[in-house]
């Protein structure tokens, strides 16, 4: 992912490291000197390293490892627990084997080891000497507190390890530990924690970074960008060529982009020089590799876009071209030259967005006892943050400098890390019966129950389409009046994403009466219907409940001769079904055209899951005597229906054609939601055939 610096000449909130006054928040708060360190042991063998303030006598120390040690409470014991448990059950019936393991750590010294290092530095240093602390320690980004551990590590033996992550950056401050492990691994911990191993397995890591100050090596560094109009085009030119070597196409699309905005920006900013052709040039390189960092808006607000990629290598450009040169008077190999070469690349950026280049002259001003704080706040105030109008930065385009790095004082970051293993903090804890112990989890109270919750296969085929969701309420009644009461819901995406099976567990508890639980059950439908109304609890069953949805699917065939249709003049078959859904009686037409040419259609209607079937006729439509209804049938466990035409239409007798008729008049059509009204309802008609009962009020 490329980071893209924007160049605006509306104005541009900067950042900027200027070459003199580069500290962190860190070194500025403690500005410790790295040339001033020391190492002093004390008497129990603590090795302990001190760094001196850049300016007075005041030392911080590095923590030696050996400081790390267990959280204590106020009552002086261990903040640990190794708590073994078992069972009288085995664990294939439900028997649990096993550890956990929780301390926290902390790091410090104790009064009496501070008092012996302060004395000690005194010996060294003379009597102004003073100790003021720890060095500010930073945790690394990221995961700062680490575990070491091949039985904690590992997930066969293992099940959970949490940890708080976070190194604590002050003495005092603590870390937490937990871990969760099987009957194995509490045997091998528990193997490694006796007196005769030498470690445990179990080391603790603490990860930080820390910053000191150094002075910078002796060098010169020159920078030169005094770039006339002729030498900015060839710059500009041999740039493109030589990034976009043996791509000849891309090559050409950044040159006819370079041309084609050259004159623009020469008239509407007056960069015409060679750095505002070497800016252009850099745009339109960018967009050629790909990049679409810039926007082309002319005038005064024109932008200029560029990743930062780009900029250095541009800045490596101008180094092989000798117009930015750094030599050293001194042969180091330390991370002290990683940080002034990145600094002087930021200060080649500032070039570009900053009209006022700082004047390091000032730097011999401040004389030897040079203060990079104090350098720091003059820089800032006299450097302006504001990107001065296109003629001040013609004017100022031109930098040609010479500074001596003698006097330039630079950070540098340092990771340190505190390893130590927990023998070391281990016998703190064993002797307290509150930290090392076992127990037995036998205790009814602490048994669970598991109900399994099924949605039946054809009452998945419904979500979506007429489900909304299904709603189920749990109630287990206990002997000592703790009832346990849960309702869950299950839709779609539930089903989707943690398939069919819905368990609920409950505790025990105190309870005697184990044997029964009650559920009830409510079904949402499409269109806001719910079923039923006022749902009642059932006694429930321990082998597990299926949830039947109150509606089953039914995909009705229908089939008809369309050559004998259209020999008798018929245009339409209409197959009327009546069914019963939610205990009322609903209606479906399914038509067969035959100027369609399909004989057979098929219709899915969903009905009461108690029913045995539906009633239908058959309604034709007639060229000439409109609709001919026929009389009501019933089907039972049975979905497919072939339209028969009776014989006596065939003959077309003309008594039986005008009843067909009197009977089409008649046809109501069904209401809005399917539903019939009840004086044309027919469905209690074959009741006891079709065994159901119908609620038309």
């Amino acid at each position: 992912m490329n980071t893209y610096r924007t160049l605006s000449l509306a104005g541009l909130k900067m950042v900027l490291v200027l070459l003199f006054g580069l500290t962190t928040q860190l070194a500025q708060a403690q500005r410790l000197s790295l040339e001033s360190k020391i190492e002093l042991v004390l008497s129990d063998n603590l090795n302990i390293t001190l760094f001196k303030t850049m300016t007075g006598q005041t030392y911080y120390y590095l923590p030696d490892p050996q400081l790390i040690k267990l959280g204590l409470k106020e009552s002086g014991v261990p903040e640990f627990l190794f708590l073994k448990f078992t069972t009288d059950e085995r664990e294939s019936d439900g028997g649990v084997q096993g550890a956990l393991l929780h301390f926290l750590i902390e790091w410090g010294m104790t009064p009496a080891q501070f008092a012996e290092l302060e004395a000690k530095l005194k010996a060294a240093k003379g009597q102004g000497a003073k100790l003021a602390g720890p060095v500010d320690l930073k945790p690394v980004d990221g995961s700062s507190f680490h575990i070491v551990s091949a039985v904690l590590g590992d997930d066969d033996f293992t099940s959970n390890l949490v940890t708080s992550g976070y190194a604590p950056p002050m003495p005092g401050g603590k870390a937490a530990v937990a871990a969760r492990l099987d009957a194995a691994g509490a045997q091998l911990l528990d193997a490694t924690f006796k007196e005769t191993t030498s470690i445990t397995d179990l080391s603790l890591v603490l990860d930080y970074e820390y910053t000191t100050l150094v002075k910078a090596a002796r060098g010169v560094l020159r920078y030169n960008l005094s770039i006339t109009q002729t030498q900015g085009d060839a710059m500009a030119y041999d740039f493109l060529k030589k990034e976009l070597d043996n791509e000849p196409e891309r090559f050409q699309a950044a040159l006819d982009t370079y041309n084609a905005n050259k004159a623009s920006m020469s008239n509407d900013c007056g960069l015409a020089g060679g750095m505002g052709n070497m800016i252009l040039a850099m745009q339109a390189m960018d967009q050629a590799i790909g990049n679409t960092s810039g926007s082309g808006d002319t005038g005064s607000n024109w932008e200029y876009g560029v990743s930062e990629s780009m900029l250095r290598r541009v800045y490596d450009y101008f180094v092989q071209t000798e117009r930015i040169v750094l030599k050293w008077e001194e042969t180091l190999d330390d991370e002290r030259l990683a940080v002034m070469r990145e600094a002087f690349f930021d200060f080649f950026l500032n070039s570009f967005t900053e009209p006022d280049m700082p004047d390091f002259s000032n730097v011999a001003d401040l004389g030897t006892d040079f203060d990079p704080e104090a350098a720091n706040m003059k820089s800032q105030a006299e450097a302006s943050y504001s990107f001065k109008s296109c003629t001040e930065l013609e004017s100022n385009r031109t930098v040609n400098k010479v500074v001596r790095l003698d006097k330039i004082i630079l950070p540098v970051t340092r990771r340190f890390q505190m390893v130590s293993n927990l023998a070391s903090t281990y016998d703190q804890a064993k002797d307290y019966d509150e930290c090392v112990t076992e127990q037995r989890l036998d205790d009814p109270f602490f048994q669970h129950r598991d109900i399994n919750f099924i949605v039946d296969l054809e009452a998945r085929e419904l979500f979506d389409t007429e489900v909304n969701y299904v709603t189920v309420d749990v109630l287990k009644k206990r002997s000592t009046g703790r009832d346990f009461n849960k309702d869950f819901t299950i839709d779609g995406d539930d089903l989707r994403r943690s398939g069919a099976l819905k368990m609920v567990t409950y505790s025990r508890d105190d309870d005697r009466n184990t044997d029964s639980y009650q559920y009830k059950v409510q079904w949402s439908f499409k269109g806001g219907y719910v079923y039923p109304e006022r749902p009642r609890f059932v006694k429930g069953d321990w082998q597990g409940v299926t949830l039947f949805a109150p509606l089953s699917p039914r995909k009705i065939e229908f089939e008809a001769d369309l050559e004998e249709m259209r020999e008798l003049g018929v245009v339409r078959a209409t197959l009327q079904v009546r069914y019963s859904k939610f205990g009322k009686e609903h209606e479906e037409n399914i038509p067969i055209t035959v100027s369609k040419n399909e004989p057979l259609v098929e219709k899915t209607i969903f009905v009461d899951r108690e029913t045995n079937g539906y009633a239908y006729r058959l309604i034709l439509t007639h060229k000439v005597h409109g609709k001919l209804a026929l009389d009501w049938q019933t089907k039972l466990n049975d979905d497919y229906v072939y339209a028969i035409i009776p014989s006596e239409l065939l003959e077309e007798d003309p008594n039986y054609i005008e009843q067909l008729i009197e009977i089409g008049r008649q046809i109501i059509s069904p209401n809005s939601d399917g539903t019939v009204d009840p004086d044309d309802a027919i469905l209690q008609t074959f009741g006891d055939i079709l065994d159901l009962v119908i609620d038309n009020q």
